[in-house]
């Protein structure tokens, strides 16, 4: 039988995050994360685009990645919603980074942003071509050397 503080079932983007700011909030709390695989089986691994945020303030801003997203979207998007994230974005973005995700740059060293998708401004972190494999494999290593967050590999083993 195995006890823990907190279950998190999955292990992609949203699953990594949640137990790493829970592992960190309380350290003296257990977290378990379980999957049906591979802890890096996940369909955060298979995103090749990019991640958007707004970095450059002078040439972007929160409004022109509203509306973008809300273009975009054609209708079908909560717009209170979309305002949060884009908001939030670059800060979770940031957590990202800390975590150790490496994002492309240029020859200066800033982050070499794309334009895409229905974006108006240049936005886009990229690594390489496999940006959700980069971001998975930091949230795995950081989860790994976080003392209190157990992963257990295959449901199957409980």
């Amino acid at each position: 039988m195995i006890q823990t503080d907190f279950l998190v079932v999955g292990s992609g983007i949203a699953g990594l995050t949640y137990a790493l700011k829970t592992a960190q909030r309380f350290p003296e709390r257990t977290v378990t994360v379980i999957t049906k695989t591979q802890t890096d089986e996940t369909n955060t691994k298979y995103a090749q685009g990019g991640i958007a945020g707004v970095w450059d303030n002078e040439k972007d801003s929160f409004e022109k990645h509203i509306e973008d997203t809300l273009i975009a979207g054609d209708g079908l998007c909560n717009e209170s919603v979309v305002e949060i994230v884009v908001k939030e974005g670059v800060e979770r973005i940031r957590e990202l980074i800390a975590w150790g995700a490496q994002f492309d740059k240029d020859s200066a060293g800033d982050y070499a942003l794309g334009k895409e998708g229905g974006h108006s401004e240049y936005r886009i972190l990229h690594h390489k071509d496999v940006t959700g494999k980069e971001m998975e494999r930091a949230l795995v290593e950081a989860a790994l050397k976080q003392k209190n967050i157990n992963i257990i590999c295959s449901i199957s083993a409980i």
